[in-house]
């Protein structure tokens, strides 16, 4: 087998302190467009004259090519580095922004959506491969939690920028203000941030084996040795478990204004409130469970979060009442928030250092996966079962989901007393 060097490794990287203003400026600007975007694509699909079917596909448009594209950017990202493949995430996404500037049909902004997905996949793997290259593993956690914080307060403030030019200008103009946002995240990826792709190193020529030239060494070789292992089964199934229920247009984010509406008679103001609040909680625990996995572990949160997100989803089933389900959405709140920081830290703890990029889109794609099943099975149990009967049934498949990560994966955090003693 060959060995490697890294170009950039635990040992020489970049100081963490010294990048983290970018980094943050970085995320910061990406979860501000993301933020924006929420509140003005709906409606603007809504303006050409789509259905609420309609709407729901173009979402789904946008998340099914990150599968594909998740996978490939991978692969570039471990071949031609990790800054290359952010800085194409960042153009080819405001390209199809300003695009959708001009869309006059439903069709045209629903195609322009397919290419908005690779975009982000684009962006979304190789910025997480970048994190996982920058930090150690007794510091992973809480960078990733500083990262969360900037990224959802750009969320936080996003729809209300995203809502004001909206009223102001029109709806089209979001999407020129959230290529904008692009513009920065650009700028700073190719000025500031530095390229951390590891560089592959020989083995040394014996009589059985010569060295082989360069051109025929260039490229991560394809290996999936690092996928054969319990903790990544576990990882696995966590994830796809948290994709289901707890991202994007999850389970949790789908039916609960449904139910709120349809069984607790909430009006859209209320629902609104509380998720905002919701998020609010998710921003403001994200530190503060980084800096916790990283001193007690990453099994036993991950396996809490887990636990946690099953509670929510059982609250919001039985919830008759503002105070069930407000405790509904707080409980989710800090399963998401507790999710999402442990399953990527513990994702790039298991990444090999040569392979980050194709192992991290693996993660990336069982995510979007669950994404993507978790509300289509949803529906049809609920149209077969009603609502209730779905939400106790995905219950029972996050706690399963849950026992078989803490009886198959084994604890990553490398114990600075485990360390020196080897």
């Amino acid at each position: 087998r060959e060995r490697y060097r890294p170009r950039v490794s635990e040992q020489r990287a970049p100081a963490l302190s010294g990048l983290m203003v970018p980094v943050v400026i970085i995320f910061f600007m990406w979860g501000f467009g993301t933020g924006a975007l929420w509140v003005a694509r709906p409606l603007f699909v809504v303006s050409l004259g789509a259905s609420l079917f309609f709407v729901g596909l173009v979402s789904s448009l946008s998340a099914t090519p990150r599968i594909l594209s998740g996978l490939i950017t991978g692969l570039l990202a471990d071949r031609w580095g990790r800054r290359p493949m952010m800085i194409m995430g960042g153009v080819s996404h405001g390209a199809v922004l300003v695009a959708q500037f001009y869309s006059t049909s439903y069709l045209q902004f629903a195609v322009l959506e397919v290419f908005a997905g690779i975009g982000i996949a684009f962006w979304t793997v190789s910025s997480s491969v970048l994190i996982a290259d920058l930090t150690k593993n007794e510091n992973r956690s809480r960078t990733i939690g500083i990262r969360d914080t900037a990224m959802r307060m750009g969320m936080l403030m996003g729809p209300l920028v995203g809502g004001l030019i909206g009223e102001t200008f029109g709806l089209r103009w979001v999407f020129i203000f959230i290529a904008s946002t692009k513009i920065v995240v650009i700028f700073v990826v190719l000025f500031i941030i530095p390229e951390t792709k590891p560089a592959r190193v020989p083995r040394p020529a014996t009589a059985q084996t010569p060295a082989q030239p360069e051109a025929a060494r260039t490229g991560p070789r394809f290996d999936l040795d690092m996928f054969r292992s319990r903790s990544f089964a576990a990882l696995m199934v966590a994830t796809l478990s948290f994709g289901m229920i707890g991202l994007g247009p999850g389970v949790f984010r789908t039916f609960f204004p449904i139910h709120a509406t349809d069984t607790v008679m909430l009006n859209p103001a209320t629902i609104g409130y509380l998720v905002a609040a919701g998020g609010l909680i998710t921003m403001l625990i994200a530190m503060p469970v980084g800096f916790t996995v990283d001193r007690y572990g990453r099994k036993w949160p991950l396996a809490l979060g887990l636990a946690l997100l099953a509670t929510a989803v059982f609250l919001l089933g039985a919830s008759q009442g503002l105070i069930v389900i407000a405790a509904a959405v707080s409980v989710f709140a800090v399963a998401e928030g507790m999710n999402t920081n442990t399953l990527q830290t513990y994702a790039m703890d298991l990444a090999p250092v040569n392979r980050r990029g194709f192992f991290l889109s693996v993660f990336h794609t069982a995510m979007n996966t669950g994404m993507i099943l978790g509300p289509l099975l949803a529906g049809l149990f609920a149209g077969l079962l009603g609502l209730q009967a779905t939400l106790v049934i995905f219950t029972g498949v996050i706690t399963a989901g849950g026992l078989f990560f803490v009886l198959m994966a084994r604890e990553t955090l490398q114990r600075r007393s485990a360390v020196s003693a080897e």
